[in-house]
Formats: C-alpha cells, structure tokens, sequence
C-alpha cells in the first residue's frame, strides 16, 4: 500500500480558496483505479489554517498514474503560464508539502 499526503497551510483568510481546493480533489479522485481511500483532514491554528489531503493507494504507480492523468498535467501547465504572464504564482498564498509512505509490515519481511 503507498499513502501520499499533500498538506496545504495557509493563512485564515484564504480558507475558501482550500475548501474549493479540496471539493475539487473529492470529486477529481473518486473512481480512480487503485484508490483505497482518500480525507482531508483539517486544523485550525492561531493564524492560519491547514488541510492534509491523504490518499491511500493499493499502489505507488496507481497513485503516480492518477497525478499523470491529461486534466491534472494541463491544469499546472495553465498555471505556470499564468506565472509567466503575471509574475505571480497563483498558489503563492499557500505553503505546500508532499509526503509519501510505503506500508511496512515486520511480518512480511523476507530474510
């Protein structure tokens, strides 16, 4: 099993902007081939806000098939082009961090 996490921190003020974020991402993964399970987690800070998104995976290339997927390639090409028009990235407001895990199970080690 492989699990990917994406997280999403941001300031408060940009919360509507993370929610749309992950609508989208619920609607976009449902079906894809692969799929375990899929949340998005949510907590609140002092000042800001952040959203994981956890998807598990049966495995590592099904999740690197969904990302490779035409819609999600064309749709960070359009915003690397927005970049390059406006000089602003339009995921600026957002910190992002991505990790992935592998299942580990003692039992299944082979000497």
């Amino acid at each position: 099993m492989f699990v990917m996490n994406a997280r999403f921190e941001a300031e408060k003020s940009h919360e509507e902007r993370l929610k749309a974020k992950a609508k989208k991402n619920k609607q976009d993964i449902q079906g894809a081939e692969g799929l375990v399970s899929y949340e998005c987690w949510r907590k609140e800070k002092k000042d800001t806000i952040e959203y994981v998104f956890v998807s598990k995976w049966e495995k590592q290339e099904d999740f690197k098939t969904w990302i490779s997927r035409d819609e999600h390639v064309a749709e960070h090409k359009a915003q690397r082009q927005q970049q390059k028009e406006t000089g602003v990235k339009p995921t600026s407001a957002f910190k992002k961090t991505l990790q992935s895990y592998e299942v580990y199970d003692e039992l299944e080690k082979t000497n």
